[in-house]
């Protein structure tokens, strides 16, 4: 297996367990509570082997939080600290495990060429959409465009908000990661003709996940493996740890059916796993 650099946020995550989401001026009572490390960067590479995570970490209690995190986790990083203060998301949970979020993003979203610089060279590099949000982060672009890696690209929800940054990302011939209304957000069309449609840019594997109905994959075929029904506990990070197995798997050579198979597994344990209040 090769490594991996995961180029990623890495968060300090306030879970709330919520009966329903407030409305305008209600009071909701919270019925759990848990403070844990989380962002895309860190599922990703949770379930990735032989992986480097890579992202900033900033000052205040979160990235106090972030740091002391990770040094619990059986994980690779390059976490270099910076003279600004770490974000946080809020994480809402309703009892069916869906989740919204309230982010505030800090010095976790905000890459620069000095940190890049560093980094080792791998055979694949991992980047978020979330992250291509923040401006000073087109460096990760001009890196990729620099060195001869194998991309991996998770858009993200915004795609709307990135639409010239997703333009020059399909120029790197990624392998793509979304989930189903992503791929229709960006392409205008159904996902399965979206699919096909980004991939006659890449030329490499598109990846859709569908909640619980599954996943597909199209590289001139469409592949779809069914996910086996489940009780959802917290859906959080569930697609970033879908993506982190399939990069997994495809590092590995593995067919897109077995790819898909593994990572609709992953996906299943992360959200079933209860973990009580920290």
């Amino acid at each position: 297996m090769s490594e991996k650099l995961i180029l990623a946020s890495c968060t300090c995550d306030v879970i709330l367990y919520v009966d329903h989401l407030p409305l305008t001026c209600q009071d909701v009572k919270v019925k759990k509570r848990e403070t844990k490390i989380g962002g895309c960067g860190y599922h990703v590479a949770k379930a990735c082997e032989q992986s480097l995570l890579a992202c900033p970490c900033g000052t205040g209690m979160y990235g106090e939080f972030v740091k002391q995190a990770l040094l619990k986790e059986d994980l690779s990083f390059y976490c270099p600290q910076v003279l600004e203060e770490n974000g946080v998301c809020f994480c809402l949970i309703e009892p069916n495990g869906e989740r919204t979020f309230m982010a505030n993003h800090g010095a976790e979203y905000h890459f620069s060429p000095e940190i890049l610089e560093d980094l080792p060279e791998t055979e694949w590099v991992y980047v978020s959409g979330i992250d291509l949000e923040e401006k000073q982060n087109h460096c990760i672009i001009e890196y990729l465009k620099d060195k001869k890696r194998n991309v991996f690209f998770s858009p993200g929800p915004r795609v709307d908000q990135i639409s010239s940054v997703l333009e020059e990302m399909l120029t790197l011939h990624p392998v793509l990661h979304m989930n189903k209304e992503e791929c229709e957000a960006w392409t205008g069309q159904e996902f399965k003709k979206g699919m096909e449609m980004l991939w006659q840019k890449t030329r490499k594997p598109v990846i859709v996940t569908d909640a619980a109905r599954g996943s597909y994959a199209y590289d001139h075929k469409l592949v779809y493996v069914p996910a086996q029904p489940v009780r959802s506990e917290n859906v959080t990070g569930a697609g970033d740890t879908h993506a982190g197995s399939c990069l997994d798997g495809l590092s590995q050579n593995l067919d897109l059916e077995t790819m898909l198979e593994r990572a609709n597994q992953k996906a299943k344990e992360k959200i079933t796993k209860k973990e009580g209040i920290r």
